[in-house]
């Protein structure tokens, strides 16, 4: 074996072997179970200064008139957790940062006592504020509610590890005073109701426009139906025009059939009266055509010169009218 591979097998043989990364858990991650300053604490034990200030980057938080990187850690901490319990996409993004960063709860899926979690809160490995964060994890998910206050308990003595550093060089930043705080909140509400307000006053225009457009079309719509209604009613008229035009012209027409019926009423009764006197007559003529008449002289036949029946057929018979019987009637009947 040469030289160069003893010294490759050498460093391999020195080299660490490689650390196995830990899977991301999927448990819960109940964040608005904590209250907004305990939630700052959490965040604090979390994340590194820097880190905080990425994730406020990229939820693009500010402070009016202070810079981020001149704020104290605890304050740039709180208000993410201000965002976190207003806004559901800070939740998400928050949410999958932790996991990053702590990777899992502290052991997740045994049954934990009281002693364990005091015995955890004394005695552990590794970074010491991740420990303590992956303790109150494990605590704000534990089924009985008493275990639950652990996770307070885990959050204060991780500020008190940060601040234990701070007694010996220099204290830390006072956070701003509850008015300040108060004012500044106010004030990014305020900004968030304008937003708002400019967006409803958005919407609304477009509402008042689309309405408008409505109420223009329904008066186009009203102003034919109007038209439309002018025009039935002008035919309606004329309509009752011409029907009592013709109930007056069927009246006139009545009355003259009805006069008609009348005359020809008249003209019946005098033909029937003339039948009646006509047979009267005849019934007399009888009469005397039945006595006996005294013998006369026997008249001297007289050939008739009558035509054939081929000459009869030919012969044509007039036909009168109803108007010529009803004038002969005032004739005399000699005539």
């Amino acid at each position: 074996m040469g030289k160069k591979e003893k010294q490759k097998a050498a460093a391999a043989a020195a080299a660490p072997a490689p650390v196995e990364e830990i899977p991301i858990s999927a448990a819960p991650l109940p964040l608005l179970k904590l209250e907004a300053r305990a939630l700052g604490e959490f965040f604090e034990l979390c994340f590194a200064d820097k880190r905080l200030l990425e994730l406020c980057g990229e939820l693009r938080l500010y402070s009016p008139g202070y810079r981020l990187e001149a704020m104290p850690p605890d304050q740039v901490a709180r208000m993410l957790a201000d965002e976190v319990r207003a806004a559901k996409d800070a939740q998400q993004l928050i949410d999958k940062a932790i996991r990053d960063a702590l990777r899992n709860p502290v052991l997740e899926g045994k049954p934990l006592t009281a002693d364990h979690y005091r015995d955890l809160l004394e005695v552990f490995t590794g970074d010491p504020l991740q420990h303590l964060a992956r303790l109150a994890w494990r605590a704000l998910i534990d089924d009985d509610e008493k275990l639950r206050e652990y996770a307070l308990a885990a959050i204060d003595l991780g500020v008190e590890a940060l601040d234990a550093p701070a007694r010996t060089q220099k204290p830390r930043k006072p956070q701003l005073s509850s008015d300040v705080q108060e004012l500044r909140k106010k004030t990014e509400e305020a900004l968030k109701d304008a937003d708002r307000s400019a967006k409803e006053r958005d919407s609304m225009r477009d509402q008042l426009a689309q309405a408008r457009s409505e109420i223009s079309a329904r008066e186009k719509t009203l102003a034919d139906v109007r038209d439309e209604l002018g025009q039935v009613r002008g035919e309606l008229t004329r309509a009752s025009a011409e029907l009592a035009r013709l109930t007056a012209a069927g009246e006139g027409r009545a009355l003259s059939e009805a006069r008609r019926l009348s005359d020809e009423n008249r003209s019946l009764s005098e033909k029937l009266r003339a039948a009646a006197e006509e047979r009267d007559e005849l019934r007399d003529e009888l009469k005397s055509a039945q006595r006996p008449a005294p013998a006369a002289p026997q008249p001297v036949a007289v050939e008739e010169d009558l035509p054939s029946a081929e000459e009869a057929a030919t012969f044509l018979i007039p036909i009168f009218t109803r108007e010529f019987y009803d004038s002969i009637q005032s004739w005399d009947r000699r005539m």
